[in-house]
């Protein structure tokens, strides 16, 4: 297994500060600062992303609402008119109950007598 090395370039002689390697820290700093943008501009964007989708939320929740109440709006419509169905009925019903009432009153007193000539008539049956 053969294992590669870089070849490290001592032309440069290196700077060092109090007997300790200085490395050249600008690129790295470019680096860092670079990827600070990147990392800066990508939380703007899901920032801007989240606003998005809590507005669209809302428009879905206030349609969501809208919707709802435009369905309580026809059940009460509807129950509206089935209790004016209901209460129109049992008046025609009432209506109707008391005029049949009234009208058989006299069939009643016919009944009596019928009745009545049914017990001489069976009356007479059992004289014989």
């Amino acid at each position: 297994m053969r294992v590669a090395f870089t070849k490290i370039n001592t032309d440069q002689p290196r700077q060092t500060i109090n007997g300790k390697l200085v490395v050249e820290e600008t690129n790295r700093l470019e680096y860092v600062n670079s990827q600070l943008t990147d990392l800066s501009q990508q939380l703007e964007y899901l920032g801007t992303e989240i606003i998005a989708a809590e507005q669209l939320d809302r428009k879905e929740y206030i349609n969501q609402l809208k919707a709802l109440k435009l369905s309580v709006q026809r059940m009460e419509q509807v129950y509206c008119k089935l209790l004016f169905v209901s209460l129109t009925s049992v008046a025609v019903l009432t209506i109707s109950c008391l005029w049949m009432g009234i009208t058989r009153q006299p069939n009643s007193n016919k009944s009596q007598h019928n009745t009545a000539a049914v017990a001489v008539v069976s009356q007479r049956h059992s004289d014989t």
